[in-house]
């Protein structure tokens, strides 16, 4: 890579690049792949208790929603990771996710189901730019395969000083769900 060049992120190839372009068949495909993923793999072995037992637990959460429209219990597997103790998810498709919008649209109907364990939490938006940007550069630290997945990252050329996120940051939404304390 050109040292010059300043590349942002999501690049082209990665998961969140997908799901933004502007090819409406591309962002299908990469849709349907997750979701079916989700629905026949990730739901059933986690509602089977087979998925904590081995450690994935610690790894996906499910969050379960009220539907705005249907009214219906809608559950998504997100992964999460712990930030400074607090259970925080990133929707790569910014606002245009469903369980976001069912979210904002029914915060009093959302718990959420990690482990064995489950609660209704308190829910936080993380609306600061500078907030999120340190966000990234821990994930892209702590979870850098993960990280060139989803967004392109590639540890052996980029450098985190100079990386520019400011793309990144507006696509995606953060959300940390606090425990409540009774």
């Amino acid at each position: 890579m050109d040292n010059n060049r300043i590349e942002e992120f999501p690049r082209s190839g990665s998961v969140l690049y997908k799901l933004i372009c502007e090819d409406e068949k591309v962002k299908g495909k990469t849709l349907k792949r997750y979701k079916k993923l989700n629905k026949y793999l990730i739901l059933p072995l986690y509602r089977l208790r087979i998925l904590p037992l081995f450690g994935f637990g610690k790894l996906f959460l499910i969050l379960t929603t009220k539907g705005r429209i249907s009214g219906k219990k809608r559950k998504t597997p997100l992964e999460y990771h712990r930030w400074k103790g607090v259970i925080t998810v990133v929707s790569g498709r910014g606002e245009d996710a469903d369980w976001l919008k069912n979210l904002r649209a029914n915060p009093d109907g959302v718990s959420i189901r990690y482990g064995f364990r489950s609660f209704q939490p308190r829910i936080e938006f993380i609306e600061d730019e500078k907030e999120k940007i340190e966000r990234i550069k821990w994930y892209v630290t702590k979870h850098p395969k993960v990280a060139k997945m989803l967004f392109g990252w590639n540890s052996k050329t980029d450098d985190l000083e100079t990386a520019n996120f400011s793309k990144l940051i507006r696509l995606i939404t953060l959300i940390q769900f606090h425990q409540k304390i009774e």
